[in-house]
């Protein structure tokens, strides 16, 4: 891990206090207390089973990054309709300090790799697979996270850089070739696409920590801000929903924001019961979002048990924002999150 956390924080400027993801962490010693919550499950660290050999070709699944855990870092793969079965499979050969994830149409999974070098990468799988079939690299310094077009451009958030100025790497289809940069206006932490093939950028500007996204039509470098200010901060994952409605994690304010309109408050607040959630994804049939909740370190005096359910995996019900079910153990570090099939833009 370099510095605290994810992004190189000392030499950014970024503050470990309230990035998650791609500019530092919420530190915590996890806490154990009373739950509303199934019971956890069992130790993440035991060798899983081959995933071609436990599970079929029609089953869903869901990707979560991990940082900190007996074995290494690696991406864990749960069996979505049944996640007390625990880890079914890993991903290791690549892996190095995965932050944002993503799968597309065809099962192929991104991962963002975080890792103390300067010099980050992308590593790419094909459905079911142990071992890269890509690496995309050049001039990435922090990848926090990753996102793929229909098209096959990649796009690859980079919050480092001078005086808290990062940038989005965007990369052509088959290839390691850098097409251009995009730069924000701050610190982009994520990255999404919709329907139209447009890119979000969720950022954070300094000193204040105020989050905002920005929404690109595809091939060009001016995008448009969407959120009302003061609104989100220290902000987490962005997903846009098949309504065409913005998902934004408001990582210090413990919520899930729902937008509908363009720099209109939030339509809806979906509370997720940690404390400090940072990404999420949205299944197939948007129906259920799965929101981690990543907590290391001792930074602060004053963080105390690191609030709720901190270094936790959460199962909501989009409709109702219903907790479901709560994944937990404590020896991970759970980071960026995905699931397979993957849900429409």
């Amino acid at each position: 891990m370099k510095g605290l956390g994810f992004g190189r924080c000392a030499l950014t400027g970024c503050v470990a206090t309230v990035m998650l993801v791609g500019c530092g962490v919420l530190p915590l010693s996890l806490s154990k207390g009373q739950d509303d919550m199934p019971p956890p499950m069992g130790a993440l660290g035991v060798m899983p089973q081959s995933l071609a050999k436990s599970t079929h070709e029609n089953a869903s699944y869901l990707y979560v990054g991990t940082d900190e855990i007996p074995g290494g870092q690696r991406v864990l793969i749960f069996l979505r309709d049944d996640l007390s079965k625990g880890v079914v499979d890993s991903i290791r050969d690549g892996v190095s300090e995965p932050a944002g994830l993503f799968v597309d149409s065809a099962g192929t999974l991104y991962v963002a790799d975080d890792d103390s070098s300067l010099n980050d990468r992308v590593t790419v799988y094909a459905k079911g697979g142990h071992k890269p079939i890509r690496v995309i690299r050049g001039g990435i310094e922090c990848a926090a996270d990753v996102v793929a077009g229909s098209d096959g451009i990649i796009y690859v958030a980079d919050p480092c850089g001078t005086n808290g100025q990062g940038r989005v790497h965007v990369f052509g289809p088959a290839s390691s070739k850098q097409v251009r940069l995009l730069y924000p206006g701050g610190a982009p932490n994520s990255v999404t696409l919709d329907a139209q093939n447009r890119l979000y950028v969720g950022y954070t500007v300094w000193p204040h920590f105020e989050g905002q996204v920005k929404r690109y039509r595809p091939g060009t470098t001016e995008g448009e801000k969407l959120l009302p200010k003061k609104t989100v901060f220290a902000i987490g994952g962005i997903q846009v929903d098949k309504q065409g409605a913005l998902l934004v994690a408001s990582t210090l304010n413990g919520t899930i924001d729902v937008f509908t309109g363009i720099r209109k408050p939030p339509s809806r607040i979906i509370k997720t019961g940690q404390s400090y959630p940072s990404r999420f994804v949205l299944d197939r049939r948007e129906n259920r979002i799965y929101v981690s909740s990543p907590f290391v370190g001792s930074f602060r005096a004053d963080s105390g048990s690191g609030g709720k359910r901190p270094n936790t995996v959460v199962e909501l019900d989009y409709p109702s924002g219903k907790r479901l079910f709560t994944l937990r153990d404590p020896g991970w570090f759970p980071t960026g999150v995905a699931v397979s099939p993957s849900a429409p833009f």
